[in-house]
């Protein structure tokens, strides 16, 4: 058998110095600070790109609200078209604008010495916007086929109509008609407004 030495075994075949765990855990530390810088990086490049894509979708949209812009137009050019767009239409506005204050009103009534055999009750209101007129036409006791006949008297004059509606109600007619008058407005107007007064006498 052989003899026991007083030497002690160590538990552990290696020991390392404290140092040594010291700078692993400082290296662990470096390493978790990288990954999260890596990590906020990614972050920050993902709100980037977010950025970039609203921003080409923006443009995308500009692009399509502007006339005349080429599909591959670049940024630039989609501004400065956006730009040149706004200008032609606030010119516009502006046009509009004192074409309106510029147009002239007019209500005309029925004649106040028609008598019952022209209807009691009977009229034509007119307004006039340059050479647009809006016609209201009230007649009472409405008879059989008087809005073809009251059409005929526009197209007699040779006056477009826009737009028409008819209210029959308890007897009673109501027509609107929005007309496109040309040549001398106000002289056509009154003969109109004459010859569909003179349709139940």
């Amino acid at each position: 058998m052989e003899a026991c030495s007083d030497s002690v075994v160590p538990l552990f075949p290696l020991i390392l110095p404290i140092h040594h765990f010291e700078a692993t855990e400082k290296e662990a530390s470096a390493s978790r600070k990288r990954c999260r810088a890596l990590e906020a990086n990614g972050g920050v490049q993902k709100k980037e790109k977010e950025k970039r894509k609203e921003m080409s979708e923006s443009f995308d949209v500009l692009r399509s609200l502007v006339p005349n812009l080429s599909p591959k137009a670049t940024r630039e050019t989609i501004v400065s078209g956006a730009i040149q767009f706004i200008e032609f239409l606030q010119k516009q506005l502006m046009r509009l604008e004192m074409e309106k204050k510029s147009s002239e009103s007019v209500t005309l009534l029925p004649n106040s010495n028609s008598d019952s055999s022209g209807g009691n009750g009977d009229g034509v209101i007119v307004s006039i916007s340059g050479n647009i007129v809006l016609f209201g036409v009230i007649i009472a006791s409405v008879q059989r086929g008087m809005v073809t006949q009251i059409l005929l008297v526009f197209e007699r004059h040779k006056t477009e109509v826009l737009a028409a509606n008819v209210v029959v109600s308890h007897g009673n007619l109501t027509l609107t008609v929005t007309a496109s008058v040309h040549g001398y407005v106000e002289n056509t107007i009154e003969q109109i407004r004459n010859d569909i007064l003179s349709l139940k006498k």
